[in-house]
């Protein structure tokens, strides 16, 4: 068994590091689908536009998810229509021309990355959960999806909801395609160190060189500033466990259930072999307990031959953050945040923050703005993201979650944790997160060092790759 996601399994395409300063119209921070969707949606414009990535392209959270095109989102109309039923049906419009959107991408530019189109199913094996797919069905039908009410096969369920023009793909090979199509553009193993802004341009520190730009998006998974957008008190980190099993045969679908826990699958076929990609449970960040009892309870299922885990950002009111970072600005930008619905919607985002820098009308913009009103949503939910901030924070301080392993000292007056591998090696880290000074666990299945809080993630060693933390935690 790999203790690594399956998408990794082919050969990258390399892109040069930044190793000089320079200018530019439009700096872009972040290489997975958002940022290099960004870039793709600023090639016929007249701004010199680069991106800068921290390790490899498409490596973050892109790489690690099941890589589904859909508009079929779980429970997500369900709770945007306690607030507002026409920003349920807005956001179910906008899913919609997203997935047709990548979709068009692909075939354009006939990028060889298994697109395969497939049916996408909700479902519920739980009696009290069968009336609220009746209403997805009936807000389905008024915003004018074909829909079926039918039951999926191979799985235990009551009832479930059926739509096609749904996709499935292989996220890096997509990913390495935009890269060789733009690779003068792009720039990797270039980490931001730092960004200050002085007589209207911004001056970006990456690898100890200066990037001076007019504009900078934020395509990170996670932004790296507290304020002003107070971004850890809006939202949680949701970690779910992922394997994929190799299979006789495939089924053109996708499937996710609304019932806890949280299971979802699709199938993937590489032309050699064939393999069921399946997600079992879902956890907010603050409320794991063992790393290595939930990787063994989703190894029960099936014995995989990859098991590895994602992160997400679950917004307080269900709808991502794409657009200003200030109010009246349109020169910092950011998009974050998608509720686990990464390809729709960072194709979506390349979108929305493209047009905004250059200009033009977008009808998604008011509805993903960060500074969009208060609704009943975010009410409720503010005290629980909070809360588990809050937890978060007090657990990861007592380093209480299964470290099986794991010592932690004081070695020349700093706090470090030490891991010594089978082979008997020592692993010495800094035991906080240089983001928020968050405790950090060790995930021993992957051999991560992981922080619960919001999110980064660190090698064995202290190298990071994966923010919001800007810095690595290796001690020497």
């Amino acid at each position: 068994m790999k203790k690594t996601s399956i998408w990794t399994n082919i050969k990258d395409i390399d892109c040069k590091m930044l190793d000089k300063d320079i200018e530019v119209d439009v700096l872009i921070v972040g290489g997975g689908i958002t940022g290099l969707s960004t870039l793709l949606d600023l090639q016929n414009s007249n701004l010199k536009t680069i991106l800068v990535e921290r390790n490899m392209c498409g490596h973050g959270v892109t790489s690690r998810s099941t890589a589904k095109i859909t508009y079929l989102q779980e429970q997500i109309y369900m709770n945007l229509r306690r607030s507002s039923y026409n920003k349920a049906s807005q956001y179910l419009k906008s899913q919609i021309e997203a997935a047709s959107r990548l979709k068009d991408i692909i075939i354009k530019n006939h990028i060889d990355c298994d697109l395969k189109e497939v049916s996408s199913y909700i479902f519920t094996n739980d009696k009290k959960n069968v009336a609220k797919l009746d209403e997805e069905y009936d807000f389905l039908i008024n915003n004018h999806v074909n829909v079926e009410k039918t039951k999926l096969g191979g799985v235990n369920n009551i009832l479930a909801l059926k739509v096609d023009n749904t996709y499935t793909f292989h996220p890096l090979k997509y990913i390495n395609y935009l890269k060789n199509m733009m690779k003068a553009s792009i720039y990797e193993n270039s980490k931001l160190e730092a960004i200050d802004k002085k007589d209207g341009y911004y001056y970006s520190r990456v690898n100890g060189h200066i990037i001076k730009s007019k504009y900078v998006v934020l395509a990170t998974h996670y932004p790296y500033f507290l304020i002003p957008l107070l971004f850890p008190f809006k939202n949680h980190v949701e970690t779910s466990y992922i394997g994929a099993k190799e299979v006789k045969n495939t089924q053109n679908i996708s499937a996710i259930n609304i019932d806890k826990p949280c299971i979802s699958m699709r199938y993937y076929g590489d032309g050699k072999k064939n393999y069921l990609i399946y997600l079992f449970q879902s956890f907010s960040s603050c409320n794991i307990k063992s790393i290595h009892d939930n990787f063994e309870e989703l190894n029960r299922k099936y014995h995989f031959n990859y098991i590895w885990s994602n992160k997400d950002i679950i917004t307080n009111d269900y709808i991502p953050y794409i657009g200003r970072v200030y109010k009246e600005d349109d020169t910092f930008l950011l998009a974050c945040g998608y509720n686990t619905w990464g390809f729709t919607n960072g194709c979506l985002a390349g979108k929305i923050l493209s047009d905004i820098i250059t200009k033009k009308d977008n009808p998604y913009i008011d509805l993903f703005s960060p500074h969009r009103n208060i609704n009943l949503n975010k009410i409720l939910r503010l005290p629980i993201d909070f809360g588990c901030s809050v937890k978060a924070i007090l657990k990861s301080t007592k380093n209480n979650v299964n470290n099986t392993g794991v010592i932690y000292k004081k070695i020349d007056g700093k706090n470090v944790a030490i891991y010594k591998d089978k082979n008997g090696k020592e692993h010495i880290v800094l035991n906080k997160c240089p983001h928020m000074k968050c405790g950090l666990v060790f995930n021993e299945v992957e051999e991560t060092w992981d922080c619960l809080c919001h999110g980064s993630r660190f090698t064995i060693d202290g190298k990071c790759i994966e923010g919001p933390s800007n810095f690595d935690i290796s001690f020497k």
